[in-house]
């Protein structure tokens, strides 16, 4: 098939099945870096669109080392931080953790415990529950926990927005630290030292709870080889928050998966072996679609001091029943997201919010609290509009948000404060509590500051395409080639390839509820593969299938009971012309 003439940026259109391509051409650029660095022109092409142009940013971006990492005292807070926990330790102050439920506060909270108890400090960590208490400081929880008489509290992956209650302790002369990634508001609390990338605004402003965590760790140990059995917390936290995989993260990252693979918790063995992943194999999309979710489970659907445990434990026999409790409220949490999923659907089409309005605002006195973050994620995807499902009880609603890439939820949500009882989060994330008298006027609201910001709609989504690619070249080089710009998420997605002219070897195949399973062939017969699509196989049977399709796929090498072999999940197909 002959692609569309050409844009002002090189690139090509097409229709696609499900959403309108834009397909980038390789450039001769990509084709001297392909040569200079021994890798495939498509992969080339890729690096480019990253905006790397030099061969030494090239070569910093494909070898990414760790003595380039930023000290931990760059942030401006830390030896003060550090100063106080000595002080704390040598005067035999307690020291509360404080974290929170999802996996970057829960890998946080377990990367820093081990840390102060190295150094012998009076420490424990206190884990506040997602539906009785809600997310950050909770001010009942904190006037309990007065009781256990420490002098020092650390938050974990919350605090930024806790002015009132960090206030309430200072005036105790309970001093706090704060290591948090979320966005402050107008004013910052009153806390003794704050490690906060979104405060000091540096190169590694990226990082998530879990990498402050590691770094305040690195301080107070006084050098990185000490820290590095957490990296598999890092990678973990890092990928399940969906931070940005850019700068610092990166570096984290590249490092940190192979920690992960070779990992000595029993804890996450367990839980790899629940979710059938091979440690030695263990990918972003294991931690993102396998690991995350059951650890966030905890939180979820009953008590994230269970995923804090698991994750600390020496304990063979108790990890592996921890694991077990989670993959049993992973199961619960799937069944109450797909109901929630499908009731949020039949509100967008009966209302048709997709067509009226720029932020979709949901609520419903039916749904889990555990499962809100979950189900705006997949509306987002789906309708590709930022997203709030709120759960309404007994006078209030609880909402949790997520954003498009290209939009700052948070600082639109913000605009609105005075509707809310609280609010925190980030430009992609956040969370909320509103009366539910004021729910209306807050989705009307909120669609007029947004405005015209936002204004795709699901007839009108847009899928970039890094290069075309025949099927044929698809083989276990162009995948190590492909492995070399990894790990992938935000700031550094997955590439898209399209190939063109595919056939399929028999009948596509129904796997699970929705997923697509498949083998295919290009034009000459010579090349076979497996395909396989999530949430695809409705859709499938639904279209007008034809002999030749053009398929839109992420490749990759699997490896099942030591047997390697290329799979393309796809992503989007039209029929070949």
């Amino acid at each position: 098939m002959k692609c569309p003439p050409l844009q002002a940026d090189g690139s090509a259109k097409q229709c696609g099945g499900n959403k309108n391509w834009t397909i980038y051409p390789s450039s001769q650029e990509a084709f001297r870096i392909a040569s200079e660095f021994n890798i495939h022109p498509a992969i080339a092409s890729v690096i480019l669109r990253r905006g790397l142009k030099t061969s030494a940013e090239i070569s910093r971006f494909l070898n990414p080392s760790i003595e380039t990492l930023k000290s931990p005292f760059e942030f401006s807070d830390m030896r003060k931080a550090v100063g106080r926990v000595q002080s704390a330790i040598a005067n035999k102050e307690k020291i509360l953790i404080y974290g929170d439920y999802d996996v970057d506060g829960i890998t946080g909270c377990a990367i820093l415990y081990p840390v102060l108890k190295k150094l012998d400090a009076d420490t424990e960590v206190y884990i506040p529950h997602r539906l009785s208490e809600g997310y950050g400081l909770n001010q009942e929880a904190l006037e309990r926990l007065l009781k256990k008489k420490f002098q020092l509290l650390i938050t974990v992956d919350n605090g930024i927005t806790g002015y009132n209650q960090i206030k309430f302790l200072a005036d105790k002369k309970i001093d706090t630290i704060i290591v948090d990634h979320h966005l402050p508001r107008e004013k910052v609390p009153p806390a003794f030292a704050i490690v906060s990338a979104a405060i000091d605004q540096k190169e590694n402003a990226h990082l998530a709870a879990c990498g402050l965590a590691f770094k305040l760790g690195w301080a107070l140990l006084g050098n990185f080889q000490a820290m590095e059995d957490s990296l598999d917390l890092v990678a973990l936290g890092t990928i399940a928050d969906i931070a940005p995989v850019v700068g610092e993260n990166r570096i984290l990252l590249r490092h940190a998966m192979p920690f992960l693979a070779g990992t000595k918790r029993v804890g996450l063995r367990a839980l790899m072996n629940q979710a059938r992943i091979t440690y030695s194999r263990v990918s972003t999309r294991d931690i993102a679609f396998g690991l995350g979710p059951r650890i966030n489970a905890s939180g979820r659907m009953g008590s994230p001091e269970n995923a804090f445990k698991l994750l600390t434990t020496p304990n063979e026999i108790e990890a592996q029943n921890l694991a077990q409790i989670l993959e049993e409220g992973n199961r619960q949490r799937q069944q109450v997201e797909s109901s929630a999923f499908e009731e949020a659907l039949e509100q967008i089409e009966m209302d048709e919010l997709s067509s009226t309005h720029g932020v979709l605002v949901l609520d419903s006195p039916e749904w889990h609290e555990g499962v809100l973050g979950i189900v705006a994620s997949r509306i987002v995807d789906r309708y590709q509009k930022p997203s709030i499902v709120i759960s309404r009880r007994a006078g209030l609603g609880k909402g949790s948000g997520r954003s498009i890439p290209s939009f700052s939820l948070f600082d639109s949500v913000l605009k609105c404060e005075n509707l809310l009882e609280t609010f925190g989060g980030h430009a992609q994330a956040c969370g909320l509590t509103i009366r539910e008298e004021n729910i209306p006027l807050f989705r009307k609201r909120l669609n007029e500051v947004v405005g015209l910001q936002v204004e795709s709609s699901s007839a009108d989504l847009a899928l970039a395409i890094d290069a075309e690619v025949p099927l044929a070249e698809i083989n276990p080089k162009f995948l190590q080639d492909l492995e070399k710009l990894e790990p992938f998420g935000p700031g550094n997605k997955k590439p898209s390839f399209v190939s063109r002219n595919i056939r399929l070897k028999g009948s596509a195949k129904k796997r699970g509820k929705d997923t697509l399973q498949a083998w295919i062939t290009d034009s000459t017969g010579k090349t076979t593969c497996e395909m396989v699509g999530f949430r695809k196989f409705n859709r499938w049977i639904e279209s007008n299938q034809s002999d030749r399709l053009d398929i839109v796929h992420q490749p990759s090498l699997r490896d099942y009971n030591g047997i390697r072999s290329i799979q393309l999940e796809l992503e989007d197909w039209s029929a070949s012309r």
